[in-house]
């Protein structure tokens, strides 16, 4: 019988391994895939977005975020960074604080966890999938599709849903549930958003730095800013997969969300009201549409023309004080409802899971002694920028020196 089982060869399962040997007990990790971490080196455009060094708080959500305060003091950015370093990967520093190995290679930190694996003699069973978990008073007993595992004590860290194509099915999420614990619904976060906007297609690839915000019954319920990406179907880039949780949130309420994009930040209506009027009239004889031209990406003039009702061949120094009042209200807040999340097979989270009440500030089951949770597999998410692998590495961390505990208390 192992002392500990790990489900899951994910990020957070190889961390938990790693720390459990490194304390002392003998550990296996059980993969549904032929090989551990292949999640991890898509992260970060394949960089590997390891943290931030902005942590504050407010970059999370979910039932489990009540807990951060106090599970901080446990597995805060510096024990973080110490583990990478303990593994020979030091941080480089890229925008917005986001923290990335210094090769820039998401490989690098997926051989430097196997690699600590290997050394450790961790024991790595790929292409198993656990089917149940039963707990006897002295043991725990993993039902899989190459027979029955033993041990002393389990970290659940079987993610969500996200990326399904790695192996990703909600597999933590059913064990869970098949120890009848509360599992919040699962939805895909991080993920493009599909628009209900006739103009897409004629704008795929237009790449802007601006905010972009999201509504629903009149009300804004949040602002983003960074580069967004028009494709075929609606819009993606770092600041919509920041909205993509709360858009996800207000469809699973039966709300219709709205996007508005304001494509000059830097002016408000009144100033962009008289810049474009001393503009057209100092390119008074150029049709609209040219005198826009090196203000706006191409692509986006007719449309802009178009959605304000100001003919594009129209003279520039014609256009009435109301219809440059239409284009600067449309150039501040071009609308579009949202249709739909790009779901599944796109996101790169799992929103929900299991729910805080469950778990312990040990992160341990309250109904199930000596079965702890990390990662994704908990009803815990964070924003685009490195803030779910920091979550995954620090719960993993703290999860793994619970079940050292709860094993040698056991002996």
């Amino acid at each position: 019988m192992t002392d500990l089982i790990v489900i899951g060869g994910g990020a957070s399962g190889m961390v938990a391994a790693i720390e459990a040997a490194r304390l002392g007990v003998s550990v296996c990790v059980l993969e549904k895939k032929d090989r551990v971490g292949r999640k991890l080196l898509t992260t970060g455009n394949g960089r590997c977005n390891l943290s931030n060094r902005d942590l504050d708080f407010r970059h999370y959500h979910g039932s489990m975020a009540s807990r951060l305060p106090k599970l901080w003091k446990r597995m805060d950015a510096d024990r973080v960074e110490a583990f990478w370093q303990s593994l020979g990967i030091d941080y480089v520093e890229g925008e917005k604080g986001k923290l990335y190995p210094r090769s820039l290679q998401a490989s690098a930190v997926v051989n430097a966890l196997r690699r600590r694996m290997d050394e450790l003699g961790i024991t790595v069973d790929t292409e198993v999938t656990v089917k149940e978990i039963r707990r006897s008073h002295i043991a725990y007993q993993l039902i899989t599709n190459k027979g029955s595992y033993a041990a002393k004590s389990v970290i659940l860290c079987a993610g969500g849903k996200a990326y399904p194509k790695l192996g990703a099915d909600g597999e933590g999420a059913k064990l869970a549930k098949g120890l009848k614990m509360q599992v919040n619904p699962l939805r895909p976060a991080l993920c493009r958003l599909n628009l209900d906007f006739p103009y897409l297609k004629r704008l795929s690839g237009v790449k802007l730095t601006i905010p972009v915000s999201l509504w629903w019954d009149d009300e804004l319920k949040q602002q983003e800013e960074g580069e967004v990406l028009f494709t075929d179907t609606g819009l993606s880039g770092p600041p919509v997969l920041n909205l993509s949780r709360q858009a996800g949130e207000g469809i699973s309420q039966g709300k219709k969300p709205e996007i508005s994009l304001d494509l000059a930040p830097e002016m408000d209506h009144g100033q962009l009201f008289a810049y474009m009027v001393e503009r057209l009239k100092r390119l008074s004889a150029w049709t609209a549409e040219d005198a826009l031209e090196g203000w706006l990406p191409k692509k986006l003039i007719p449309v802009v023309l178009l959605i304000a009702e100001v003919d594009r061949l129209a003279q520039a120094g014609t256009l009435t004080k109301r219809q440059v009042g239409r284009l600067c209200s449309v150039i501040k807040k071009v609308k579009a409802p949202v249709s739909g999340l790009a779901g599944w097979e796109e996101a790169q989270i799992t929103v929900g899971g299991v729910a805080e009440r469950e778990v312990t500030e040990r992160l341990e089951s309250r109904k199930h002694k000596g079965l702890f949770m990390a990662g994704e597999v908990l009803d815990l998410d964070g924003d685009c920028g490195g803030y779910n692998l920091q979550w995954a590495v620090g719960s993993a961390l703290v999860a793994a020196e619970e079940a050292v505990r709860y094993i040698q208390r056991s002996e």
